[in-house]
């Protein structure tokens, strides 16, 4: 049987493709390497028009050494430089990169590059204040609006939110753009903490010794990273506002959270306030949990927090809530978290709540996804529940909360009326995993 030419160019199509990478973008000029069997063009394309091509021809001694005998290999770079024009005023635009053979063979899109003209790179770097206010932190929303408004006006969605972080990694895509200091800054915010979340997952103490494998407390690691980076993400998002104050945490067993914790308050200039008895929850009647469950001695914590968090962030509170509170008044606080368990505890520490600038945020564990309807909160006292004291308490200060689910067994809590809202986990964990 006669094979077609067709037929036979298609099966041989990923042999005869062009192959090839772009190694850099300076202004308006595009360097890198093409190679293919014969002669090949570059081609720039803006839209639906080429704006440029060339011939490679600069000498490849690194790409001849990578394809040892392969014909044109020596001399397969290229410099292509996009027309001035391409480049004037604000252009901020996506340019295709296609290697083109003479023959008629596949043609290969090297890549899709994100081109911003001077202008747009000096217009974006000293933003001018939008007014507009979302879960991501204030100089980022201003940057991006300064040419992509549309992108900034449903930040209270998680569509909303998920187009605006789809613009911003596509901001961080896009040479010069992606070192102004308002989009390095946050890049790098989020990808180291969440490298140092991974380290703790993976190093920290697997299981409490103090405790039998069938306990409640016997897993030393109560919280998932998709629970505690949303609260590593609000810290900075609250910074980034103005929003003045420390960062409590209540409750922290053996210090697992808090090494994820202290570690971002320490690249953001915080400091930690971390509040525990260091012996285990207090008696309470009808729910469920033993006096002394989820113990973890001050000395452990210390340990644990110096090896694996910032030691250097963190104030130690020891003692029972109703009696740290008796005679000691806490500062002023822009975000806390609690995993208290029971209602006691909660209740005995809402005197803190005073203390909560009026744009703060509160994360709380013991939450499920329903008790979140639609921006109310609902849920019923127990024994077990934390989260009716702190509902009430902002409702005698004229600050009714609102929230929403994060993960797990964590939730989100802001004053409705002036609070700053926490970002959608799933847009946030989505953002982060394509930083890494």
């Amino acid at each position: 049987m006669i094979k077609s030419k067709q037929t036979v160019l298609t099966r041989m199509g990923g042999r005869l493709a062009p192959r090839g990478s772009i190694d850099a973008v300076a202004g308006g000029r595009i360097i890198g390497w093409a190679l293919g069997h014969g002669q090949l063009e570059v081609e720039a394309w803006l839209g639906d028009t080429c704006v440029a091509r060339c011939i490679p021809s600069v000498d490849r001694p690194d790409v001849a050494a990578a394809f040892p005998g392969r014909r044109g290999s020596e001399v397969c770079g290229f410099s292509i430089d996009l027309p001035s024009d391409t480049l004037k005023g604000a252009f901020v635009g996506e340019v295709k990169i296609v290697a083109r053979p003479a023959r008629p063979w596949p043609s290969a899109t090297l890549a899709n590059l994100h081109i911003a003209a001077p202008l747009a790179v000096r217009s974006l770097a000293e933003p001018s204040t939008s007014g507009i206010r979302g879960p991501f932190p204030r100089d980022v929303i201003d940057t991006v609006a300064v040419y992509w408004p549309q992108d900034c006006m449903d930040l209270a969605t998680a569509a909303g939110q998920q187009r605006f972080a789809d613009r911003l990694l596509a901001i961080m895509a896009t040479p010069d753009l992606n070192a102004l200091p308002a989009i390095a800054d946050y890049a790098r915010y989020l990808t180291d903490t969440m490298a140092h979340c991974r380290f703790v997952e993976r190093h920290f103490p697997q299981t409490n010794p103090k405790a039998s494998s069938g306990a409640a407390d016997f897993h030393c690691k109560p919280n998932s990273i998709r629970e505690l980076f949303p609260i590593i993400h609000q810290l900075y998002v609250l910074k980034s506002w103005g929003v003045d104050g420390d960062f409590a945490e209540f409750g922290c067993f053996k210090g697992y959270s808090s090494s994820m914790l202290s570690y971002a308050c320490a690249h953001l200039g915080l400091k930690m306030h971390i509040f525990d008895s260091f012996e285990g929850l207090p008696p309470s009647e009808k729910s469920g949990y033993d006096a002394g469950q989820y113990a973890g001695s001050l000395d452990e914590v210390t340990d644990h927090v110096t090896r694996f968090g910032a030691i250097e962030a963190v104030e130690f509170h020891k003692g029972f809530f109703a009696d740290t509170f008796r005679d000691w008044r806490p500062p002023q606080l822009m975000c806390l978290w609690m995993d208290v368990d029971l209602e006691v505890s909660s209740r005995d520490l809402m005197v803190a709540a005073d203390r909560l600038s009026p744009e703060a945020t509160l994360f709380s564990h013991e939450c499920t996804a329903g008790i979140f309807v639609e921006g109310a909160i609902v849920t019923q006292p127990s024994p077990d529940n934390p989260i009716p004291p702190m509902l009430a308490r902002h409702n005698e200060l004229q600050r009714p909360l609102t929230g929403h689910y994060v993960a797990g067994y964590t939730g989100a809590f802001w004053p409705r009326d002036t609070g700053v809202p926490v970002i959608n986990t799933e847009v946030l964990m989505n953002l982060a995993r394509k930083l890494a």
